[in-house]
C-alpha cells in the first residue's frame, strides 16, 4: 500500500480524490512504477510525461519548511499530488512510493489541478510524487500524460544560520571560546607567511575576544587586496574535498557509476572539547543515492582522464581517454549535459552548530571607498558545473582549483545559505552542445597546465601553488574568457610575474596572459567595481544577505556602474 497512516491534509482544502491509504501504487491495473528522480526544484516550473514511471522528487525540510505546489494536466489527465515522509535517515532506505503520507493533493473539485500547501514540521527527507489518480491509482493511466509542476517555498527553505557574534558568545559560557579561537590563530600561522599581516591579523583576533560583544568580529579576517601576494594562502582555509586520482583509471564507466554507495559524508568535529562544532558542508540528501555515489566517481573519472596519465573508461564498446570524448559519447547515447557558470560567498572558515551554519565569511579590502567607507566585500568563490541527465548517468560535477589543486568534484553537499548561488552564464547540450563540450575541454586543458607549473613555476609550495597560479576564480575565469571571451570573476589572484614566463603552448598562454592580476596590478575602479556586483550571489533585497552595512555599500557600488554605462 501507498501507506500505513494518513495526515489529513488540513491546509490543502477539502473534497478532492479520496484517502491516500485508498490508492495502491504499482498494484493496480495499469498503474505505472513510482521512481525517485532526484531534487524537486523549489520556485521553479517544470514540464513532466509521465512514460512509463512516475517521478517522486525529493526534499529537505529544515523544520517547519513550507511548500506551495500545482501540478496542471492541460484537460488531458487529472493530476495528484502526494507527498510522504519524513523518511527514516537519510531517505536511502524506504523505497519511493512506500513512505508513510503525509498529504494529498485536493482539486478542489474541478478535476484538472492539483495543489498542495503542506507544511512539512519535522526535519529530514520527504518526496513529492507527481503524477495523475490514475497512474497513482488502480486506473488505466492516459499514454504519455503531459503534466506540468510548479513548485515555490513559502517558509524555513534553507537550513538554519548562527551569527558569529552569537556563535562565539555561546562558546564563552560554555568555556569553549579559546579552543576555537587557538585553532583559528594557528591556521593564520600556517595560512599567511607574510609577518607582518600575520600579526595584524592575530592582534585583532585578541582584541576581538577580549571585548565583551565581540565588537569587530562582523568584519573579521579581511584580507587587502593590495597585499593578496603575501597573503595568497589564506584563501586556503578549507581542506580540499576530493584529493587528485593516485592511480590511472581502467574501467568500465558502468561499473565505476553503476553502484549506489554514497558515503553522504556531513561536517566532522573541529574537537574534542568543542561538543557540535563541526567544520565542512552538509551532505545534499536531496539528490538521490545513486546521484550522490554517481557524481563523486564521474569527479574522479574526469579528473583522471583530464590528467592525461594513461586512464582509459570503457562505455558501450568504446575506448574513451579524454573528458571532450566522454561527453560526447554520453550526448550521442541519449543525455542531456547542461553547464553553468556558478558563484557564491566562499564558506573558508566553514565552521558549524549543530545542525546550523556559523555565518562567518572572510572579508576582502578591495582598497576603494563607497560611501565614504572602504569596500570590503566577502571573498567570492566561483566554478563551472555540469548537470548530466541519461539513460546510464544521473550526476553533478564542478571544476576548480583548489586547495587539493585543479580537478573535478562531485555537487554532493549544501553550501550554506548565507553564501548564496547565482548561475551568470550557461548552456544545454540540445542548444548549444558545442559551449558544453567546450568549457570541458579548457577544463581539462587548465587541470594539465596546473600540473606542469606545480613541477615547474610551483615547485616546492603548498597545495600545488595554489594561490600563487591561482585560485577558483582564475580557474573559472580561464573557461570563460577562452569560451565566451568575457571576465567576470573577481579577485583573480594568479601572479602577474607567471606572465613573462616562456610559453607553454598548451593552447592557454594568451588566455592566462589576458586575465588580470587582481593581487598583483590594481584594476581600474569601474572594472573592480563591475566584477564586484556580478560575484555578488544574492540579489541585493535577499535577507540572506550578510548584513544591512554590506547591502548598502552594494546598492552604491551598483548606482555607480548604472551612471558609467
Amino acid at each position: 500500500m501507498l501507506a500505513s497512516a494518513c495526515v489529513a491534509p488540513a491546509e490543502s482544502g477539502s473534497g478532492g480524490k479520496g484517502p491516500a491509504s485508498d490508492l495502491a501504487l504499482g498494484k493496480g491495473d495499469g498503474s505505472l512504477e513510482v521512481r525517485e528522480v532526484g531534487p524537486l526544484s523549489l520556485d521553479d516550473m517544470s514540464e513532466l510525461r509521465l512514460d512509463g514511471h512516475v517521478p517522486a522528487f525529493r526534499v529537505e525540510s529544515f523544520g517547519g519548511t513550507m511548500l506551495e505546489i500545482e501540478l496542471r494536466g492541460g484537460g488531458q489527465a487529472d493530476p495528484l499530488l502526494v507527498i510522504e515522509g519524513p523518511l527514516p535517515g537519510n531517505g536511502d532506505d524506504t523505497p519511493a512510493g512506500t513512505g508513510t503520507v503525509l498529504t494529498q493533493d485536493d482539486d478542489g473539485g474541478d478535476g484538472l489541478d492539483a495543489r498542495l500547501r503542506a507544511t512539512l514540521d519535522q526535519p529530514g527527507v520527504y518526496r513529492v510524487l507527481a503524477g495523475t489518480y490514475e497512474s497513482l491509482g488502480r486506473g488505466e493511466p492516459p499514454r504519455g500524460a503531459r503534466l506540468s509542476l510548479a513548485t515555490r517555498c513559502v517558509a524555513s527553505c534553507t537550513r538554519p544560520a548562527i551569527p558569529v557574534r552569537t556563535f562565539l558568545g555561546t562558546l564563552r559560557e560554555a568555556g569553549a571560546l579559546d579552543a576555537v579561537l587557538g585553532g583559528f590563530e594557528a591556521q593564520l600561522a600556517t595560512l599567511v607567511p607574510d609577518e607582518g599581516l600575520r600579526e595584524r591579523l592575530t592582534s585583532q583576533l585578541h582584541a576581538i575576544a577580549r571585548s565583551p560583544d565581540f565588537e569587530g568580529i562582523e568584519r573579521f579576517p579581511a584580507v587587502p587586496l593590495r597585499q593578496i601576494g603575501a597573503a595568497r594562502a589564506a584563501l586556503g582555509l578549507v581542506p580540499g574535498e576530493t584529493p587528485a586520482p593516485a592511480e590511472p583509471i581502467d574501467a568500465d564507466l558502468g561499473e565505476l557509476l553503476g553502484r549506489c554507495e554514497p558515503g553522504r559524508g556531513g561536517p566532522s568535529p573541529v574537537d574534542e572539547r568543542l561538543r557540535g562544532v563541526g567544520r565542512g558542508h552538509f551532505p545534499d540528501l536531496s539528490l538521490t543515492a545513486c546521484q550522490a555515489h554517481a557524481s563523486e566517481e564521474l569527479a574522479r573519472v574526469l579528473t583522471a582522464l583530464a590528467a592525461d596519465d594513461g586512464s582509459v573508461v570503457r562505455y558501450r564498446g568504446e575506448e574513451i581517454r579524454t573528458p571532450r570524448e566522454l561527453f560526447e559519447a554520453l550526448l550521442s547515447a541519449g543525455h542531456a549535459i547542461e553547464v553553468r557558470n556558478e558563484r557564491t560567498y566562499a564558506n573558508f572558515i566553514g565552521l558549524t552548530a549543530g545542525d546550523r551554519d556559523v555565518v562567518w565569511p572572510v572579508w576582502l579590502d578591495t582598497g576603494e571607498i563607497v560611501g565614504g567607507h572602504p569596500l570590503l566585500v566577502p571573498v567570492g568563490h566561483s566554478h563551472h558545473a555540469w548537470r548530466v541527465t541519461g539513460p546510464d548517468v544521473d550526476a553533478r560535477v564542478m571544476f576548480y582549483l583548489g586547495i587539493s589543486g585543479a580537478a573535478f568534484f562531485g555537487q554532493t553537499h549544501v553550501r550554506p545559505a548565507w553564501t548564496g548561488e547565482i548561475v551568470t552564464d550557461g548552456a544545454i547540450s540540445d542548444d548549444d552542445a558545442d559551449h558544453v563540450l567546450g568549457t570541458v575541454d579548457v577544463a581539462a586543458a587548465y587541470l594539465r597546465r596546473i600540473r606542469a607549473e606545480r613541477a615547474t613555476v610551483a615547485a616546492g609550495m603548498p597545495a600545488d601553488g595554489y594561490g600563487f597560479v591561482g585560485v577558483c576564480n582564475d580557474s573559472n575565469a580561464a573557461i570563460e574568457y577562452a569560451t565566451r571571451g568575457s571576465v567576470t570573476a573577481f579577485p583573480l589572484l594568479r601572479a602577474a610575474e607567471l606572465d613573462a614566463q616562456p610559453a607553454l603552448g598548451d593552447g592557454l598562454d594568451e588566455v592566462l596572459a589576458s586575465l588580470p592580476n587582481d593581487g598583483d596590478v590594481a584594476p581600474e575602479r569601474r572594472d573592480l567595481l563591475r566584477r564586484v556586483l556580478l560575484m555578488t550571489p544574492h540579489d541585493l533585497g535577499s535577507e540572506l544577505l550578510v548584513d544591512d552595512g554590506l547591502r548598502a555599500q552594494l546598492d552604491a557600488v551598483q548606482a555607480e556602474v548604472a551612471r558609467s554605462e
